[in-house]
């Protein structure tokens, strides 16, 4: 376990303010500071930050054991060294699915599974962000609006590897590039010509490359690290946020109106998790959910979870 040298300071000025304890659980290997790092700077919430990653303390040979085999899917991630490598997706789910049921009761304030390939749910004692589901459900609520989505994957293979059921119904195309990479963006946006929304589909995508495909295409893009870094800032904030940085004022307002509760309530709505999920999450009752949930639908003036879902997607996309 790593404690991340990017924790943010408590934001009392006698430091008073107890820091969250936040674990993030990455595919690869640890630190890793430009995911990690970059996504603190963007939050006003008080953090510790640790990470452990699915490769730690793990030998050359048991990591080369981990590769890609044939017929198995695939997820790129990142070693300690800054090289990238490809691991099989369902052995490397199962090494993490592993480590985050070890985790203790209310050892974490959140735990934030830091991969957007894993297909899976990650049964924890401590609330949980999963990048995948949040990203999965932020598609289908731009899909289920009528717009026309373009994903852009890490890797050439994940494109036909794409197996997503319920985005079976919408108008979904992909393409590939690795992030930082201007010429693969760049051909991946002539593949996704026809898409009236972008898709970075990977926390490892910057806002460098966000800016670029936003420049270059002149369509909204959606960066999976703000999906994730909203997502931990509405579980997190326990008291009335009086400014939340890089939302528009309205949308801020309408939080103002909610509680604690209901802004971890929001957050998980927005990752696609039924009432029975979220009551495990918040050890509350699905009937006790089902209220909250009403009265978000209420203060957030809308009619319908993918509505809500759009708003914090666009939220967080300015």
């Amino acid at each position: 376990m790593t404690k991340s040298p990017y924790a943010l300071a408590p934001t009392s000025p006698e430091g008073a303010e107890l820091r969250h304890r936040v674990m993030f659980l990455s595919v690869g290997q640890t630190p890793r500071a430009d995911l990690i790092g970059d996504m603190l700077t963007n939050l006003d919430v008080p953090i510790e930050a640790l990470e452990i990653g699915a490769l730690d303390g793990l030998s050359k040979a048991e990591i080369d054991d981990l590769k890609v085999r044939p017929g198995e899917q695939s997820i790129v991630t990142r070693l300690a060294d800054n090289t990238d490598i490809v691991v099989s997706k369902p052995r490397i789910a199962e090494r993490m699915a592993k480590i985050a049921a070890a985790f203790h009761p209310n050892e974490f304030d959140l735990v934030v599974i830091l991969s957007t390939g894993l297909f899976r749910d990650f049964e924890s004692t401590c609330p949980t962000v999963n990048a995948q589901r949040a990203m999965e459900s932020a598609v289908i609520s731009l899909a289920a609006h009528g717009s026309s989505v373009g994903l852009i994957q890490p890797l050439q293979q994940q494109i036909e590897e794409l197996d997503i059921p319920a985005l079976a119904p919408y108008k979904i195309c992909a393409s590939y590039a690795a992030d930082g990479d201007r010429k693969l963006l760049a051909g991946a946006l002539v593949d996704l010509a026809d898409a009236e929304i972008i898709v970075l589909n990977s926390v490892s995508f910057t806002e460098a490359d966000r800016q670029m495909v936003a420049k270059a295409s002149g369509k909204p893009v959606v960066l999976a690290r703000r999906i994730v870094a909203s997502a931990i800032r509405l579980l997190l904030h326990r008291s009335q946020p009086v400014t939340l940085p890089g939302v528009s004022p309205e949308f801020a307002e309408k939080l103002l109106r909610l509680t604690p509760r209901e802004r971890q309530v929001l957050s998980l709505v927005a990752e696609g998790l039924s009432n029975k999920a979220i009551a495990r999450q918040l050890g509350i009752s699905p009937k006790t959910v089902e209220i909250h949930r009403s009265n978000v639908m209420s203060k957030m003036e809308v009619t319908s979870s993918n509505a809500l879902i759009r708003m914090v997607i666009t939220a967080g996309h300015p």
